[in-house]
C-alpha cells in the first residue's frame, strides 16, 4: 500500500514533536505535543495558509480560558463542560466553526492536569501545544505539499478521454452486434475506481481553485464521465440482451445474421452519428487547455437526426411484433444516449478550458 503525502508529513511531525519535547526536557507533557499535530495537521498547502492563523487564535484563546478556570481549581468535569461550550460560543462568534475540535482539545489537556501545582502543568501543557501547533503548520508548509488541482486536471482528462471511449465503444457494440455469436460486457471496476479516486481529489482541489480556474468545467466534466459509465453500461446490456434474443430458438429471423435493409441502413445511421460524437469529443479534448471560443465550429448534426428519423420511420413501416418492438426500443434508447452526449460536449465547449485567460 502506497504512503500518502499526509501520511507521511504526520509521521515526521510527530517524530519532532516527541524529539523537542525530550531536548527541552518536557517529556511529561510531549504525548500532548504530538497528538496536537495530528489534529492539526491539514490535507493542502492552501488550507494551512487559510487556516494557520485561525488555529493560532483557537488555541491562544483556549489555552486562556483553561488557565483561568484551573487557576481557581474549577476543573471538575462540570466545569471542563462549561469552558467547552465557551470555546464554541467564541468559534461561531468569530467564524472559527472548522478549527473547533482542535480548541476543544486543547482546553481539554489544559484543565485535565493535576490540581496541584496546576499553573505549572498548565504551562507545560501549553507550551507543548504550541510547539505542536508549530511543527503541524511548518510540516504542512515545507514538506512534499500535495497540489491536488494538478492532479485533478491530470488525471480528470485522462479519465474523459477513456471513459469517452467506452461509451462510444459501447454504441459501436451495440451496432455491430448482428455479426456477433458472444458477447461479453467490459469490466469497469476499474473505471469506477478512477471515478471515486477524482471525486475524493475534487474535494481537496476546490480548496486550491483561484478565480481564473475553471471550476464550472471541472464539475460539469466529473458529471459526463459518471454518465458516460452509468450509460455504457445500459447500452452493453441492451447489446447482450439483443443478440440473445436474435440467437434464441424462437426467433423469427431466418438465421442469427439474417437483417433487413432499412435496419441494417438504420444501424449505420447509428455508427455515422457515433462517429460525428467521437469528432467532437476529440475537439473538446483538443482545447482543454486553451482559451476557446464559447461556440463549436459549423456542424451538420441537425441534417443528421432529420436523416436518421427518416431512416427509423422506414424500418418501422416494413415491421411488427414484439420482437422487432424490443429491438425499436433499444435504438431509441440508444439514441437518446447520443442526444444527451451530444448536448454535453456542447455544454463543457461553451464553458472553456481548465484556465480562463
Amino acid at each position: 500500500m502506497p504512503i500518502g503525502a499526509r501520511v507521511l508529513k504526520t509521521g515526521i511531525g510527530v517524530t519532532l514533536a516527541l524529539i523537542i519535547c525530550q531536548v527541552l526536557n518536557i517529556e511529561s507533557a510531549s504525548s500532548f505535543a504530538a497528538i496536537t499535530v495530528v489534529i492539526n495537521m491539514q490535507p493542502s498547502v492552501n488550507k494551512t495558509m487559510r487556516n494557520g492563523w485561525t488555529l493560532i487564535k483557537i488555541n491562544v484563546v483556549s489555552v486562556l480560558i483553561a488557565t483561568f478556570f484551573g487557576f481557581f481549581h474549577w476543573n471538575n468535569p462540570f466545569i471542563i463542560g462549561l469552558a467547552v461550550i465557551l470555546i464554541i460560543m467564541i468559534a461561531n462568534h468569530y467564524g472559527w466553526k472548522k478549527v473547533i475540535p482542535q480548541g476543544i482539545v486543547s482546553i481539554i489537556f489544559i484543565m485535565d492536569a493535576p490540581a496541584d501545582q496546576f499553573l505549572m502543568h498548565a504551562a507545560t501543557r501549553s507550551f507543548s501545544i504550541f510547539i505542536g501547533l508549530g511543527i503541524a503548520l511548518l510540516t504542512n508548509r515545507i514538506l512534499v505539499p500535495p497540489r491536488y488541482k494538478e492532479i485533478l486536471n491530470e488525471k480528470l482528462q485522462s479519465l474523459f478521454a477513456d471513459s469517452s471511449a467506452y461509451f462510444f465503444q459501447s454504441i459501436h457494440s451495440f451496432a455491430e452486434a448482428t455479426d456477433m455469436k458472444t458477447y461479453i460486457k467490459t469490466d469497469v471496476q476499474v473505471l469506477e475506481k478512477r471515478i471515486e479516486e477524482i471525486l475524493q481529489i475534487h474535494e481537496h482541489a476546490r480548496e486550491e481553485f483561484a478565480a481564473e480556474d475553471n471550476a464550472l468545467l471541472v464539475e460539469k466534466m466529473i458529471e459526463i464521465c459518471q454518465g458516460f459509465l452509468e450509460r455504457g453500461q445500459n447500452i452493453e446490456e441492451m447489446t447482450h440482451q439483443r443478440l440473445k434474443r436474435r440467437l434464441a430458438p424462437d426467433s423469427p429471423l431466418k438465421s442469427p445474421d439474417e437483417i433487413s435493409p432499412s435496419f441494417k441502413h438504420l444501424l449505420d445511421m447509428l455508427l455515422l452519428g457515433n462517429d460525428q460524437l467521437v469528432s467532437l469529443t476529440a475537439e473538446i479534448f483538443k482545447n482543454l487547455n486553451k482559451p476557446h471560443s464559447s461556440t463549436l465550429p459549423q456542424t451538420d448534426h441537425q441534417e443528421y437526426w432529420a436523416q436518421f428519423n427518416e431512416a427509423m420511420e422506414q424500418w418501422q413501416s416494413e415491421v411488427s411484433g414484439v420482437f422487432y418492438l424490443r429491438a425499436m426500443m433499444e435504438v431509441a434508447v440508444v439514441t437518446t444516449e447520443m442526444r444527451w452526449a451530444s448536448r454535453r460536449l456542447k455544454r463543457i465547449y461553451s464553458i472553456g478550458s481548465f484556465t480562463q485567460s
